[in-house]
């Protein structure tokens, strides 16, 4: 063969060759940049990623400048602090150098992976899938909240209110309020609360719904001559008359007077409950606001300095009817909740005392309930009790660190029904010597700081308000805790995830028929991520659901 065509048989050849290898290199499942075809996928090691490292489970290399990701499809040197990063790291940490990843074309990331805060990350394999059935309808939300107590003056005259007023109201979406009844205090007190008031009714655009109650009675109606208490049970509870029975009469005028100041200053409670912790009574050293009820009118062996005596004491029941008869010649009387035990195994047994003609929800309070450990009955057995007596339930108090809080919301709406949630720590004192690591807001002296408690029920109160109905959700895996919510004109659906545990979980959510995911919200408290906007959920349905954590999705119709 002479040499020319021989020159020309081998160039067809390595043409060939080299068209071969451009076509499989421009498949639709790999990026084109050669050999280098691990980028982007998830992996456990830098085993796994050929010529790149494993950075956060996937596969791409650190940078300093973006001609350091040259050769790499579409990716930015995307910094460390960004959020599609972070999310990348399961929002659990930053990683440690800058990457190489690709931004979100408008087209959308290619095959195998998904966009996540911005970025292309890899999909996930999912361990747990969640259903959602909107033919299945619960209860009606009537709102939630926080309460407000002993702070009053420092939110009013803090050099930054106007800002923490925002953070309270707008940025929250919380639509209660629960007030402590402070008649009998300074009118100072009045007056703050009204402006606090004033400053919610501005930011929402509406009435917020107001809860006030008592923490106790003030002290010229009580035994002890104080509305403070101290290992005191035989003298912690209503003053008796000179006939020896109990001033109820004066509970249920103290209430009266109430209410009419607060009306003068523009505040008209929704609910009230006439005795906050009724079967409470704080210990020795724990000096605190509290009144002593039993279920009904009796007496009771209780421990004193002396020994063990019997005491007459007075009846909840018995209470509340006065304070309502009292209160009739009002023009708008309030609605009453009761018994607002400070837990829940007490609530059946104040409840059966109760005339209902007189109450319009019932309520309780989760202290005592161990949120690692939860008794499941417990909660649905208060659910029961609300649909035997036709009532609305009402978490209305209840104060713990992020975790646990998180646990019980879920549980509070999920398993008990309960149409209110209040959570009591909204604002910390700039006076603590350490932030309260329970409440939403800790004050300092000059600004505020939003606590991991203010983030997880943004999950709820952000995307769900007043109306919104419950509607069947499914996980298929204890680990991973669900709720749904339907918006009251149906146009709008919200999904909260809870991860409690301390192992991850990759959740798929299952088609929902019309629906269209419009926004993912997560905070990994084992974490950084504090409300973080992933952005729409991807089409395949799947969202990381870190240790201890929630995701909040947003569906539209």
């Amino acid at each position: 063969m002479p040499t020319r065509m021989k020159r020309l048989v081998a160039f067809l050849h390595m043409a060939s060759v080299l068209l071969v290898v451009f076509v499989a290199g421009c498949g639709p499942d790999e990026p084109t940049i050669g050999s280098q075809t691990n980028w982007l996928k998830a992996c456990h090691s830098d085993a796994d990623c050929g010529s790149f490292a494993c950075f956060c489970g996937t596969c791409t290399r650190s940078c300093e400048t973006g001609a350091s990701c040259d050769g790499l499809p579409g990716a930015s040197c995307i910094g460390a602090d960004d959020a599609g990063a972070v999310a990348l790291c399961g929002g659990g940490t930053k990683p440690s150098p800058d990457l190489c990843l690709p931004r979100c074309p408008d087209e959308g990331c290619g095959p195998g992976t998904s966009c996540v805060a911005g970025v292309c990350s890899p999909t996930l394999e999912p361990t747990a899938t969640v259903s959602i059935d909107e033919s299945q309808q619960f209860q009606s939300l009537v709102g939630i909240g926080a309460g407000i107590a002993y702070v009053n003056d420092e939110v009013v005259q803090h050099p930054n209110k106007e800002d923490l007023f925002d953070a309270m109201f707008v940025e929250t979406g919380l639509s209660v309020i629960r007030l402590r009844n402070g008649y009998d205090q300074q009118l100072a007190d009045l007056i703050s609360t009204e402006e606090i008031v004033s400053a919610a009714r501005e930011r929402l655009g509406q009435e917020p719904l107001i809860i006030m109650n008592s923490a106790s009675p003030p002290g010229s109606l009580k035994r002890n001559g104080s509305s403070w208490c101290e290992g005191n049970p035989d003298t912690c509870t209503l003053a008796s008359l000179p006939d020896g029975s109990f001033d109820y009469g004066g509970l249920a005028n103290h209430w009266r007077d109430s209410l009419e100041a607060y009306a003068e200053l523009g505040i008209e409670p929704d609910y009230i409950s006439i005795q906050n912790n009724p079967n409470w009574v704080p210990p020795s050293g724990f000096a605190n606001e509290a009144c002593w009820f039993l279920p009904t009118e009796g007496s009771a062996v209780v421990a004193t300095a002396d020994g063990d005596i019997t005491v007459d004491l007075p009846g909840y029941a018995e209470a509340l009817n006065a304070v309502v008869e009292g209160l009739d010649s009002l023009a708008a009387p309030p609605q009453i909740i009761a018994p607002e035990t400070t837990h829940p195994e007490l609530v059946a047994e104040y409840v059966a005392e109760l005339d209902f003609a007189n109450v319009d929800a019932i309520a309780h309070h989760l202290y005592g309930v161990d949120a690692a450990a939860l008794d499941r009955a417990q909660f649905i057995a208060l659910g029961e009790l609300g649909q035997a007596h036709e009532r609305p339930l009402f978490q209305s108090e209840m104060q713990a660190d992020a975790l646990a809080m998180m646990v019980l919301m879920h549980a509070s709406f999920a398993l008990e029904g309960a149409a209110l949630f209040v959570q009591n720590g909204f604002i910390g004192s700039a006076n603590r010597i350490e932030p309260d690591d329970t409440v939403l807001i800790n004050l300092t002296e000059s600004d505020f700081v939003l606590g991991d408690p203010y983030h997880v029920m943004l999950h709820y109160s952000a995307h769900i308000g007043p109306g919104w109905v419950r509607v069947g959700a499914d996980s298929d895996t204890d680990d991973v805790l669900v709720s749904a919510w339907l918006a009251p004109e149906g146009d709008a659906l919200a999904v909260v995830l809870t991860n409690p545990g301390l192992a991850e979980h990759t959740v798929r959510i299952a088609p929902i028929e019309g629906a269209t995911a419009s926004t993912t919200t997560r905070t990994v408290l084992s974490g950084v991520e504090r409300s973080a906007e992933l952005g729409a959920l991807p089409p395949d349905g799947i969202v990381t659901l870190p240790a201890q954590s929630a995701v909040t999705v947003g569906f539209h119709f």
